[in-house]
């Protein structure tokens, strides 16, 4: 009895070895196929199987940053830290430009008397013309507001020579702003010098009234007796002030007149030109000049002799006679460059 439970404990355990080699040799076979079905095991009996292609694969682009991009160049990785993108300057803003200053516009005209004049001092007058009294005089340089001028434009009116408003010659001053002169306001009528009256013996004998006005009346003495016609200058090199002059009567087919010793007084830019007055007069020297015509009176001064030394400028000329009366109104001219020679006609005949 005791074998008999030996028997059967040993074939139970040779039963549980059959089976644990069973299980051992069927994973081994297992772990062959699988093997075998993955590629691992080549031999020249096996066989790959064919597999059926794969689409190709499109690549997609990921922007990456431009700092990333750089880490990733250098160290081959991810990039840990991204730089910052540089920042643009601000663009400058635009300004506007500054206000434009404004120019000053003049208001008012303003003389300088002439620094180059010979006179020292000029005459200032109480009207615009040499037959008005000498107020007072101004210096060379000196500079005043012009207030007014004549209707000629040959005057400046001013203020003021000892408390009192002057008027002074045009040509012995340089004006600014000349566009803004204006005519005076009240420009003092030519004086008349006052003539004695003689008292009466007797009733008055009516006097007729004139046929002819003497538009001359006004200058004193017996008025007018010439009246400048013709004023021609001409070049003579600039070296004197030559003055040929034709007393004559234009009645009488220009006769020329030779009594009464008529002679001419002269100024330059308003001062007294000597060597024209009484010591040299119309005689009967004949001369012809342009367009035929004659004159008897031939007068000339050197430049030297001339206010600024030369004879450029402005000049006024009247006939006076023999007793030194004022025959005729101012007459006035002007010279230039080289002119310096002058053929002057004073007709006789009223106009």
């Amino acid at each position: 009895m005791p074998m008999r439970k030996k028997s059967t404990f040993t074939r139970s355990i040779r039963h549980t070895s059959v089976k644990r080699s069973i299980f051992r040799a069927l994973a081994l076979c297992a772990g062959a196929l699988f093997l075998a079905g993955c590629g691992l095991l080549s031999g020249p009996d096996v066989t790959p199987t064919p597999t059926r292609p794969m689409a190709a694969v499109v690549p997609t682009f990921t922007s990456t940053p431009v700092g990333a991009a750089a880490a990733q160049e250098s160290g081959g990785g991810t990039a840990q830290q991204v730089a910052p993108a540089a920042t643009q300057a601000p663009a400058p803003q635009a300004t506007d430009p500054p206000a434009p200053t404004d120019t000053p516009v003049p208001t008012v005209a303003r003389f300088t008397v002439k620094p180059d004049l010979t006179a020292a001092n000029v005459n200032v007058r109480t009207g615009p013309s040499t037959a008005f009294g000498i107020i007072g005089t101004v210096a060379r340089g000196a500079q005043f507001d012009i207030s007014g001028r004549n209707v000629e434009n040959t005057w400046y009116q001013f203020c003021c020579v000892g408390g009192q408003t002057g008027w002074i010659f045009s040509s012995l001053v340089n004006v600014e702003n000349a566009n803004l002169i204006t005519l005076a306001a009240n420009i003092p009528a030519t004086p008349v010098p006052p003539t004695a009256t003689p008292v009466p013996t007797q009733a008055p004998t009516p006097v007729p009234a004139p046929v002819n006005v003497d538009h001359c009346a006004g200058i004193g003495g017996d008025g007018c007796k010439f009246w400048l016609r013709d004023t021609d200058p001409a070049d003579n090199g600039g070296g004197e002030l030559k003055l040929l002059i034709g007393f004559v009567h234009g009645g009488r087919n220009d006769e020329v007149q030779v009594h009464g010793g008529y002679f001419v007084e002269v100024q330059k830019d308003g001062v007294q030109v000597h060597g024209f007055d009484h010591n040299t007069r119309g005689g009967t020297n004949i001369i012809e000049g342009p367009k035929g015509r004659v004159y008897n009176y031939d007068k000339g001064v050197s430049a030297s002799q001339l206010p600024g030394g030369n004879v450029a400028g402005s000049y006024t000329i009247w006939v006076q006679d023999g007793n030194g009366e004022r025959d005729s109104q101012n007459y006035s001219f002007t010279l230039h460059g080289n002119q310096g020679l002058v053929w002057l006609v004073f007709d006789q005949r009223p106009r």
